[in-house]
């Protein structure tokens, strides 16, 4: 499946980074997501991989012990469910890994690629659950997590001491507030579709953190309203 080139507007990276597997479908995604998400997005979701990749790297991992074609579509697909593209009625990450496992069907993979994808971005806001699956799921959050929250297993430290490969990434990728816009927009997701609420997850806390007067329950709520007397 690998070509020999993509688009212009794509580019080299620079050398402390690496590449990105190029295949019809990597390319497809990239496309993708470039038509349907804001940069803040894109670039994230580009970074993701880079940081997967680099994290499987530094724990002995090799790309013969993964696919790296799986883990690139997993991170770069990971928050397509906060565009309107896969907006349904669902937790943005289900949304997304429902759009993105039919998205690499659509582009020649397998089914059973398509489950690993799936479970990478149903899980990616999961702490505890993905880094008992296999690489492609595993590394997919770690590398998330590492753009977002600076941290994934313990030898991420080595990642931040390499001042090449963040700043040819940054640079090629800047980060644009990545935070607040995320929070931002998994939160406006819900206070536009209530039914998207979940309780005690990443989308609940950014809920309550931007618009605490919505009426969405938190877990003393529930709990005082439960069947039980205790």
């Amino acid at each position: 499946m690998d070509i020999s080139h993509a688009p212009a507007s794509l580019g080299s990276l620079p050398t402390p980074i690496g590449d990105w597997p190029r295949t019809r479908a990597t390319v497809a995604a990239v496309e993708y997501i470039e038509a349907h998400e804001p940069a803040y997005l894109v670039n994230h979701s580009i970074r993701s991989y880079f940081y997967a990749a680099r994290l499987a790297g530094l724990t002995g991992l090799s790309k013969s012990d993964y696919d790296d074609e799986i883990l690139f579509l997993a991170t770069v697909l990971h928050d397509i469910g906060l565009t309107e593209v896969a907006n349904g009625t669902q937790r943005f990450e289900v949304d997304g890994a429902d759009a993105a496992a039919e998205f690499v069907m659509r582009h020649g993979l397998t089914e059973a690629a398509a489950e690993i994808v799936w479970d990478a971005v149903a899980l990616h806001t999961s702490a505890g659950i993905p880094n008992r699956k296999r690489p492609e799921i595993a590394y997919s959050y770690f590398g998330i997590a590492a753009d977002i929250f600076e941290f994934g297993v313990e030898e991420l430290h080595d990642i931040f001491l390499d001042e090449d490969f963040l700043d040819a990434l940054h640079d090629r990728y800047p980060r644009l507030n990545l935070r607040m816009n995320l929070t931002r927009a998994v939160a406006d997701q819900i206070r536009e579709k209530p039914a998207k609420f979940v309780p005690w997850s990443f989308p609940a806390d950014a809920v309550h953190g931007l618009y605490p007067e919505l009426p969405l329950p938190g877990l003393g709520q529930i709990v005082a309203n439960g069947p039980w007397a205790d």
